[in-house]
């Protein structure tokens, strides 16, 4: 598979245990895709000052290629600081410097070399809701994370970037299976064919037009969950792929139920390590 991240990248400072890592929703996922044996590119504005230099030597070490990002001139990379307690990240809050990189205008140039790959994935934390549009008409597989927060879930934010999408993942808390199911239904409506939803210790769902499909947590007494959700990610669209997943197609249950299963099983490794996929940096 060949897969395009497009979006953030960012330094996740712990503050308690003054521990970095390079990070971002982007960033992960190409990071994870690569190590799941797919040809992984990042695409997204890099800064110029000494924690740029950080972010493509992480990229370089997982086999990442970010050849076709861009470097803004002064730019500086985004902070974003947590407690970590238990495994478990309390959010601080944001430093973005004086001029921060991102977000990345999709130029046509860029547009073309999007293209050349089989599928496409953004988040809502690269900041390029205005950019989708031009994903969105790409005969391409289109995935989209929309995070946890109300506010990437309302209808004039899914209305900008929903058009032609074939897997929309959503973070919940934990809620009843009715108001999962009735919740897909509104973003189905905007043109997503399948809904994922994740809901932490109680497992992951998955809604299209067949139905319903639930899976299970897999445990373990984790060191950080940073990356829980972008691994999962990656490992489900690295998984599906690998069963002849095509654009527009309404995944079946037993696609889903395999998927699910490699996901976990990813998921729950990544969260013995540190930072989104165990690249500390050291100073």
């Amino acid at each position: 598979m060949k897969s395009v991240c497009v979006g953030d990248n960012v330094i996740d400072y712990y503050v308690n245990s003054k521990r970095m890592y390079p990070g971002g929703n982007s960033l992960n996922v190409s990071v994870h895709l690569a190590r799941l044996g797919n040809e992984s590119t990042y695409l997204g504005n890099i800064g110029d000052d000494k924690m740029a230099g950080v972010i493509q030597r992480a990229l370089d070490a997982n086999n990442v290629d970010h050849s076709e990002c861009v470097i803004i001139e002064g730019g500086t990379t985004k902070h974003c600081n947590y407690e970590i307690i238990d495994g478990e990240r309390r959010f601080v809050n944001v430093v973005t410097g004086d001029k921060w990189s991102g977000p990345m205008d999709l130029t046509p140039e860029k547009i073309e070399y999007i293209k050349g790959f089989d599928v496409v994935i953004s988040n809502c934390n690269a900041k390029m809701q205005d950019e989708m549009k031009k994903i969105s008409r790409l005969d391409k597989i289109y995935v989209y994370d929309f995070g946890e927060k109300d506010k990437y879930h309302v209808e004039e934010y899914l209305n900008l970037v929903c058009d032609n999408m074939d897997l929309a993942m959503f973070s919940f808390p934990h809620v009843s299976e009715e108001v999962i199911g009735e919740f897909a239904k509104k973003i189905m409506a905007h043109g997503v064919v399948n809904v994922l939803v994740t809901m932490g210790s109680h497992g992951q769902y998955l809604i299209n037009e067949n139905g319903i499909v639930h899976g299970e947590v897999k445990y373990v007494e984790a060191i950080d969950t940073m990356g829980a959700g972008d691994s999962f990610l990656a490992a489900f669209v690295s998984e599906t792929f690998k069963q002849g997943w095509e654009k527009g197609e309404v995944l079946s249950r037993e696609k889903i139920e395999q998927s699910f299963d490699v996901a976990s099983s990813y998921s729950r490794d990544n969260c013995l390590n540190g930072g989104g996929f165990g690249y500390e940096i050291l100073l």
